[in-house]
């Protein structure tokens, strides 16, 4: 290598292209068509369940044990829906509402599934059991810590919404 003294070789100015920004900004708009394409396949998947809920309860007549589960699923669905709303608005999951599908989806379990519906308690039963236990401290963790940093500016907790 020979220096030369006095002068410095001068290095070609690369120029600066941004494709980072522009990928990132493609890649967020493709999340965004993502999320709101699985929020129109839910409201398909509701409608459908308000039409099948319409048709148990009013057409047929089913008894209350067919008929909550199918209420209990539509719920499921609405905070999933909410989910995606809170995505789409905020570019980040919400913990709490999914807490929330969490519980509900377990209830719906247990009102499909009861757990005393075979003569026996079985270990699945307690298994929920202590899920549900689990989900509810989370739920409580998740509350302490939101209300908390609601002060925060940039923060926004679920409850605003």
């Amino acid at each position: 290598m020979v220096r030369r003294s006095g002068t410095t070789p001068s290095k070609p100015e690369i120029e600066h292209t941004n494709v980072h920004e522009a990928l990132s900004r493609y890649f967020e708009w493709a999340q965004d068509a993502v999320a709101a394409a699985l929020a129109l396949v839910v409201i398909v998947v509701m409608v459908q369940g308000i039409w099948t809920l319409a048709r148990l309860a009013l057409v047929d007549g089913r008894e209350p044990r067919i008929v909550l589960p199918q209420i209990v699923l539509l719920l499921i669905l609405v905070e999933l829906f909410r989910t995606l709303l809170f995505y789409l608005r905020e570019h980040r999951v919400a913990v709490g509402l999914m807490i929330e599908v969490a519980i509900v989806s377990l209830l719906r379990e247990l009102l499909v599934n009861p757990p005393g519906a075979k003569g026996t308690m079985s270990l699945s039963a307690y298994g929920i059991a202590l899920l549900l236990v689990v989900l509810g401290a989370l739920m409580v963790a998740d509350r302490m810590t939101s209300s908390g940093a609601a002060d925060a500016p940039g923060r926004s907790t679920v409850a605003e919404e």
